[in-house]
């Protein structure tokens, strides 16, 4: 990867001065091209919206519409209603002969109506609130009243709703309900002054709303348009096109679809957006919004200049990025040859096998590679400013040695690593400023502990091996005299102990017989360690294994009040050689009742890793100290008055055959643990 990049950046140093042009070129030309192609975007957005705007402008209007023209016709129906409420009310009375002037004057005024006439069958005037002799008596009016009450003349209706008109003798308008006298002599007609009315009417209804709607910002007109004529609009509307010859708004009445287009009113452009508008599935006409253009246009003039401003930005940039490319390129090819060196300084370092620790001048950590991490149980340290105080794994003895800043080479020390005790090997190095000050102090150490138990089992093994020789010349050397000595002791017996007769003789003679054996079975044990029996192996389950040797031991351990408890965490097979492995283990186990107390605790624990078969035998006895820890392989080597000094080590040379290793645990009133690995 980095040979890659390396060959990038050298093939770009090699470019000519004419590739650089083209290359700057073409960069022009892109952003010129990516820069017209977001100004479209951009207007093709703003349409977008535009159209989403006028689109709820006329969802609004046609709803508000719908409910404005509800509004009028019940309220014009809630005034009919009350106004033939009236007229039935005075045709009750008329039918009792109840009827006059002044009743109906009083009517007129309790149910704030203007005018109350009663005519005969002969269309004559007979009462009114305003009186017989009024002057309005005799005056010719705009209109006959007959073309309204015709019906009920000839007995077709019984009431009609006259509606809203022209005063027939008065200037004004008039709302006028009628309904036929009883017994169909004559009609009673009632009329409301309509003014008051149709102030309110035009302050709330359809008309107001589209003059309010129309008011908004940028909006140039809302109208109402029908097939024949303008229905309603916010203002005087002379530009606009008709059905006659825009076919668009026949094709938008007729199939009911929208539409969105750009014409011309007062001379300018505006955006119309075209809808249908119909009542209770009756078409009446199309609503036509009409949006001014003049903030769209100065919009697209702000963003086209914004956009070949950004356009010359960029292109000068570019030119000024490219000289910058081509002046600093050997500057980049070294920077890449750094980078690439450092790199492979900083994978070296990390994968050190060692581990290595580097503090600054304020004795801040800034490396801390995956060994140091590994050997220290460290997990704090990444991407983080970590001073060495506050680092609380690190072994007291190391951190002392790196605030000391201890210049050291090969220096070996035993010290506590996550509270097990390790021998490492320490090298140190450190930079300085250019005032001779101290910059960083680097502590390379490495975890020796295994290296050192394999030269100390080399070691014994070795003493072990010219220790059995010695014992094997020793024990030959004194078995022959021993041999002569016994023969003698039991010719002694033989000849002389009937004629001596006396019981110190024969006394000496059985201390001389005891003592020789006990002589000669230390010189086998010489023996049989110098010269240790070959291995008979075989394959054997660790439970019956465990089993057979705690039948063995349980004696001697039920007798000191001793429990012993198995632990078997992987039942599988192994293999050894029975009989050997069991001295090993009883010899073990004997040692371990010895050492410990009424009411003691032997475990006996079994597992299985990569390293191979692990066994644990642990007691909390009286412990070894560390002086005799270090002998307690040695032959004849025992604190046991009784004892050889021969248990352990056979037991040692045993596994040792097993090509295994035995270890020990051990604290002072804390008790030992003995760990035995087998292949």
């Amino acid at each position: 990867m980095i040979k890659n990049t390396e060959i990038n950046i050298r093939k770009i140093s090699l470019l000519k001065p004419k590739s650089i042009i083209f290359i700057s070129i073409a960069l022009v030309l892109i952003i010129i091209a990516s820069t017209i192609y977001e100004y479209n975007a951009n207007k093709n957005e703003i349409y977008h919206l535009l159209n989403e705007y006028s689109s709820s402008i006329l969802h609004v209007v046609s709803k508000s519409s719908e409910s404005s023209i509800f509004s009028d016709s019940e309220m014009e129906s809630l005034l009919a209603q009350h106004l033939l409420g009236a007229a039935k009310n005075i045709s009750r009375l008329d039918s009792l002969n109840l009827i006059n002037d002044d009743v109906l004057t009083q009517i007129a005024n309790e149910n704030e109506v203007y005018r109350i006439n009663v005519f005969n069958q002969n269309k004559e005037r007979v009462f009114s609130n305003a009186g017989l002799d009024s002057s309005h008596q005799f005056k010719k009016g705009k209109y006959s009243p007959d073309q309204y009450l015709a019906p009920l003349y000839e007995g077709k209706e019984t009431e009609i709703i006259i509606g809203l008109k022209e005063a027939r003798l008065e200037k004004g308008n008039r709302y006028a309900v009628a309904v036929r006298r009883s017994f169909g002599n004559g009609v009673i007609v009632v009329n409301l002054d309509a003014e008051s009315y149709l102030n309110f009417k035009n302050k709330i209804g359809f008309g107001k709303l589209i003059l309010d709607m129309g008011s908004g910002t940028g909006i140039e007109y809302i109208l109402l348009q029908g097939p024949d004529e303008i229905l309603a609009a916010n203002k005087n509307v002379d530009e606009l096109s008709n059905f006659a010859n825009d076919e668009n708004l026949r094709k938008v009445f007729d199939t009911e679809i929208s539409l969105s287009r750009i014409v011309q009113f007062e001379s300018k452009s505006v955006y119309e957006a075209v809808n249908l508008f119909k009542m209770d599935d009756k078409k009446i006409g199309v609503f036509r919004v009409g949006l001014s253009m003049d903030e769209i246009y100065s919009s697209e003039t702000r963003m086209l200049t914004r956009a070949i401003v950004v356009s010359l930005i960029v292109i000068v940039i570019t030119v000024i990025i490219l000289s910058v490319i081509i002046s600093n390129q050997n500057y980049n090819l070294v920077s890449e040859e750094y980078k690439r060196i450092q790199t492979l300084t900083g994978n070296i370092i990390e994968n050190l096998s060692p581990a290595l620790i580097t503090t600054d001048s304020a004795e801040n950590i800034i490396i801390f590679n995956r060994s140091a991490y590994k050997m220290f149980s460290v997990n704090e340290i990444k991407n983080k400013i970590v001073n060495l105080d506050t680092l609380n794994n690190i072994s007291t003895d190391i951190y002392s040695i790196m605030c000391k800043k201890e210049k050291l080479d090969n220096y070996e020390i035993e010290t506590l690593v996550n509270g097990v005790n390790r021998t490492l090997m320490l090298n140190s190095a450190s930079t300085e400023e250019i005032n001779s000050s101290l910059s960083t102090y680097s502590l390379l150490i490495e975890d020796i502990t295994d290296v050192r138990k394999i030269e100390k089992q080399l070691l014994q093994n070795e003493k072990f091996t010219a220790m059995g020789e010695l014992a094997s010349g020793v024990a030959h050397e004194i078995r022959n005299p021993l041999n002569t000595i016994i023969m003698i002791s039991q010719r002694l017996e033989r000849e002389y102990n009937s004629k001596v007769n006396s019981e110190d003789f024969s006394s000496l003679l059985e201390i001389l017989h005891s003592e020789s054996h006990r002589v000669n079975s230390i010189i086998e044990q010489f023996l049989r360690f110098a010269k240790p029996a070959r291995l008979m192996v075989a394959e054997y389950d660790v439970n019956e294994f465990l089993n057979e040797v705690i039948k063995i031991a349980e004696v001697q351990a039920a007798d000191n009040e001793v429990s012993i408890k198995v632990n078997v965490l992987s039942s599988r097979n192994i293999t050894f050689d029975y009989q050997q492995m069991k001295q090993v283990f009883i010899n073990i186990i004997r040692n371990a009742v010895e050492a410990s107390q009424k009411g003691g605790e032997i475990i006996i624990e079994y597992s299985h890793n990569t390293k191979g078969n692990i066994f644990t035998i642990s007691d909390n006895g009286s412990g070894i100290s560390r002086e005799n820890l270090r002998k307690i392989f040695d032959i004849y080597f025992t604190t046991n008055n009784n004892g050889t000094g021969m248990g352990l080590s056979i037991v040692r040379q045993i596994i040792i055959q097993h090509n295994g290793t035995i270890e020990v645990e051990s604290e002072i009133n804390k008790g030992s643990k003995f760990i035995i690995t087998l292949p």
